[in-house]
Formats: C-alpha cells, structure tokens, sequence
C-alpha cells in the first residue's frame, strides 16, 4: 500500500499533537508570569516553562530521528539513541528499561529509526502508564511495552504486517514503521497476545 495524502495528514496530526502539550503548558506558565507578576508566581511559573520547554525539546529530537530524516541516515548507533528515547519516555511519564551493552556495534542503517519508532506504538499501548523495554539480543532488538491494561489495537497490529488502511492517528505511526522496515531492509515481527512485543532484526546485525 502506498503512503498517501491522507496518511500524510493522519501521521503529522499525531506528531503535531504530542508537541501541543508541553508548548501550551509553556506558554500557560508564561502567561502566569504576565498576570500575576515575578514576585507572586515566578519560580513555581518558570520552573513549569523549564520543564515543558525540555520536554518539547525531547519530543522534537526524538521524532526527528525516529520519523524524520536525521535517522534515515548511516553510523547511528546505540549509545546515541538511548539517551534520547530516555528523554522521549520521560516526557510521557514512562519508565525505560533498556539492557544495551556498553560498546554495542553500530547498527545497521534504518535500524535505530524503526526501533525509536516501535517504542512509540509501544507506548502508545500503555493507557495506564509502565515502562518501554529494549533489549538487544543476537541478531536483533527486542522493544515491548509493559504496564496495566497494556494492550497493543488490532489496526496497529495490522498496520505493522502491512494490513489494512489506518483510519486513525495510533495506527498511522505503525504504518510508517512498517513503510520504513521495508526501506531500509529492516524485518518487523510481532508477537502474539495482545501485548505490545517487537522483534527487529537485520542481516547485518551482530
């Protein structure tokens, strides 16, 4: 299937929405300041404009490797990619659990943008919150996401086989996983159950 106008539209919707959050908490904070004045609300304001700002800052970097062209490109490795899926989880009140060696290879080209990639439909298979894990394992990457009621949507799990056409905005972000897979010779599998596991793998790596 191909990626079209209307799957364009879904995917920058739902980019442009995980940003709307920590800009608007921003300028709520600032417009405290405008209102009340330093010396009433200051410290509490700027600490939430700090906060948010950094969050804003996590989202846009995570997004511009995982679905941007910054991934898309060779020498990315694991020791790069972690602090900045950190960052993202953090912004979303998640809790990482990443078992990546010191001194793991760098990974194949396309590699590290569909895992950063899974690890957003993994969170987004969190209502209640939890914790993404990451693990790399001979041959391949091992992403899941764990927590209560964690539970990955039919039409995500879907979108990932390259089935169907995603109607909403979760979905969407399976489909350019399984669009960026397929370019960069990147293979997806999806366990069974209704829980979020991916396994990634690439002939190249170790």
């Amino acid at each position: 299937m191909s990626f079209g106008d209307r799957h364009l539209d879904l995917l920058l919707s739902r980019l442009f929405h995980d940003l709307i959050g920590p800009v608007s908490a921003a300028r709520n904070g600032l417009e405290l300041v405008t209102d009340f004045g330093d010396d009433d609300v200051g410290t509490e304001a700027m600490e939430l404009v700090g906060l948010s700002v950094e969050q804003a800052i996590a989202r846009l970097t995570f997004f511009r490797m995982a679905f941007g062209g910054a991934g898309s490109s060779a020498g990315h490795g694991f020791a790069a990619a972690l602090p900045i899926a950190r960052a993202y989880l953090a912004s979303r009140k998640l809790e990482p659990a990443f078992d990546i060696p010191a001194g793991a290879p760098t990974a194949p080209t396309g590699l590290i943008k569909v895992m950063l990639a899974l690890m957003v439909v993994a969170a987004d298979s969190l209502p209640r919150g939890g914790r993404v894990a990451v693990s790399l394992v001979p041959g391949a990457v091992e992403i899941s996401g764990e927590g209560d009621r964690a539970e990955l949507a039919i039409t995500t799990r879907e979108a990932l086989k390259g089935v169907g056409d995603p109607e909403d905005e979760r979905a969407i972000l399976a489909f350019a996983v399984a669009r960026s897979a397929k370019r960069f010779g990147v293979t997806v599998t999806v366990a069974d159950g209704a829980m979020a596991r991916f396994r990634v793998s690439h002939p190249d790596l170790p």
